[in-house]
């Protein structure tokens, strides 16, 4: 008896070769998804946990806030006036050190230089505890010292800039030209007083603003970029050189609403 031999077409043969192929396939990705997700999962976790730090985000005011660390930084400053028109700045740190100004980007809480301003202007980035500020005219003047990031943001607690500040009077200067236009602006329980006013100057003048509040606050004239404190007894006086033209807003910063317009033209 001759055995049967049964050939199958060629076509099944191709196709029953192409169905394995598939299979085996599918079956090699589902093991490769199956071992990679534990690593990819753990890969996500690692990269939001870089971000956790916080210090290195630019906020919209270029602020940084330290109220959730503990024992934040502080400063303290001594003005010292002499006889020639010129203050002697001697400064105290808590909890803060001082880097180089060109020190590689990547801020810390505890770690960057010092702002100075002098009548609302800035005037000098220190990364020393020490400082002469020369050539002042006479009369009385405000500086503030605040701690900054090193990529130069204004480090805060709970809303209020790290700062501090220091009035002196200072003789043996030069005479300040007087003024070409002077204003005053009250606010008394957050309104202004007469309301909000526009005070219209020339293009060179010499402008001075001096504003009175019954609570403590900052008064700052966008684009000039003067920020001056104000308080009950403590006046902001404002100086402006009226060089650039346009119409600018003053706001008490922490309240956040307009006490006048500036408009030079």
């Amino acid at each position: 008896m001759k055995k049967r031999i049964i050939e199958f077409p060629r076509r099944v043969i191709s196709l029953f070769f192409i169905l394995s192929v598939l299979l085996i396939s599918a079956c090699g990705s589902e093991s490769q998804r199956t071992n990679d997700s534990p690593l990819e999962e753990k890969t996500d976790h690692d990269h939001t946990g870089h971000n956790h730090g916080g210090h290195d985000h630019h906020s919209g005011d270029d602020f940084i806030d330290l109220s959730s660390i503990t024992d934040p930084p502080n400063v303290s400053i001594v003005a010292i006036p002499d006889s020639q028109g010129g203050v002697r700045l001697e400064i105290e740190l808590e909890n803060f050190e001082l880097v180089p100004l060109d020190a590689p980007k990547g801020n810390q809480p505890r770690e960057g230089h010092l702002h100075v301003k002098l009548d609302g202007k800035m005037v000098a980035m220190l990364s020393e505890k020490n400082y002469y500020l020369s050539d002042l005219s006479n009369g009385q003047h405000e500086i503030v010292v605040s701690l900054s990031s090193i990529d130069h943001q204004s480090f805060s607690l709970n809303g209020k800039l790290i700062a501090d500040t220091a009035t002196v009077t200072i003789s043996g200067g030069y005479e300040a030209e007087p003024p070409d236009a002077l204003f005053e602006v009250e606010v008394s329980e957050g309104k202004v007083i007469g309301g909000l006013s526009r005070f219209e100057v020339s293009k060179g003048d010499v402008v001075e603003i001096t504003v009175y509040s019954d609570r403590n606050d900052e008064v700052h004239l966008h684009v000039y970029d003067n920020m001056v404190d104000v308080g009950p007894g403590i006046p902001a006086v404002i100086k402006v050189d009226a060089t650039i033209p346009g119409i600018f807003e003053a706001e008490l910063h922490s309240a956040g609403f307009r006490i006048f317009e500036l408009q030079v033209s």
